[in-house]
Parts: C-alpha cells; sequence; structure tokens
C-alpha cells in the first residue's frame, strides 16, 4: 500500500562454514587471552569441529596461513597431545584430528600448563623458601618467609585439588565438586 514500509526480508540464518568461521576466529581470540598462539588456537579450533581429519593443506586454504605456521602449529598441538595424525592407505598427505571428547581435551590441556607452568612455579618457591631458611636473620626476612610460605601452602592446595579431580570420569564431578563446596562452608 501507498504510504506503508515495506518490511525487510527476513535474514536467512547463518550457514555451518558461517559459524565455523566465527568460533575458529573466536578460539583464536580465546587462545591469545590464555597465552596461546592465535593460529595454534584456530587450528585447534578448526580440526575440532571438523567431521573429518583435514590436511595440512586443507588447514592453510582455510585459515589463509603459511606451511612453516602451520606445521609449527600441529606440532606444537600433538606435543599438548590434543590433536592426533591420520593417515588415509594410498594418500601420502598427513592428516590431523582433534580430540573430540570435551573432557579429554580439558583433561590434556590442563594436565600440560600444569606440567609446563605451574609445576615449575612449585619448585621454585620451594627453592626460594628453603634458600631464604638458610639466610641470616634480615628484618625483611620473615615477612618474605611467610609470604612465600602462603602462597606456597595455597599453590600446593591447588595442586592437591588438581590431582584429585582430572583423573575422574565427568559424570563423577558434579557430586565430587557439590560435596567440596559443603565442606568449605
Amino acid at each position: 500500500m501507498i504510504g506503508e514500509t515495506p518490511l525487510a526480508p527476513a535474514a536467512s540464518p547463518p550457514s555451518l562454514t558461517e559459524l565455523q568461521e566465527r568460533f575458529v576466529l573466536h578460539w583464536g581470540e580465546m587462545a591469545s587471552a590464555w597465552g596461546i598462539n592465535r593460529t595454534m588456537g584456530q587450528i585447534h579450533a578448526l580440526l575440532y569441529i571438523s567431521p573429518d581429519p583435514l590436511s595440512m593443506d586443507d588447514l592453510m586454504e582455510r585459515l589463509k596461513i603459511s606451511r612453516g605456521n602451520a606445521s609449527m602449529n600441529l606440532r606444537a598441538l600433538e606435543d599438548w597431545g590434543i590433536i592426533q595424525r591420520v593417515h588415509f592407505t594410498g594418500d601420502r598427505r598427513e592428516y590431523f584430528r582433534s580430540l573430540g571428547d570435551a573432557w579429554d581435551l580439558f583433561h590434556m590441556v590442563v594436565k600440560e600448563r600444569k606440567r609446563r607452568e605451574f609445576d615449575p612455579m612449585l619448585r621454585s618457591l620451594r627453592e626460594f623458601l628453603t634458600d631464604a631458611e638458610a639466610a641470616p636473620g634480615d628484618p625483611g626476612m620473615e615477612l618474605y618467609r611467610e609470604r612465600l610460605g602462603n602462597l606456597l601452602e595455597l599453590l600446593a592446595l591447588l595442586d592437591r585439588a588438581c590431582d584429585r579431580l582430572l583423573p575422574r570420569a565427568p559424570h563423577e564431578l558434579p557430586q565430587l565438586l557439590e560435596v567440596e563446596v559443603q565442606g568449605l562452608e
């Protein structure tokens, strides 16, 4: 009718490819926030949401990255234990796939970060505290020992909590965490 504004056509829902691209970009941004290479995060995201293993060429094309960048990040993801190489009979290319189970993925990432970052920090704090205990009676030494001791105590508690949680099956966690939370109140 004259004078009426025509209705805008309904926006079509995003395609699978568009949704995948958004997820891959977001996972790369999150990887950067977690101190991990953005491209490494994007490669992992693409492998995680892909129904079939992807070759290095597939990854390079989808992510617009160089062979060297793809190779370096694939090797790092393998070192973390969250992707695996796959070979197909008659095909000389190597393919890659991510762990598909969210718990297995979480477990491997936490275990690897603990090994690479948390465990060395605990060792260093213990060493610093041992060295401080052998030092002469500087007036500031008591505060130094107290604060390092408090920090070490907290981190040791978190270490034990991690050791308790990681071996568990995911279906055990809600009950386990509920018991732990109630025990703190």
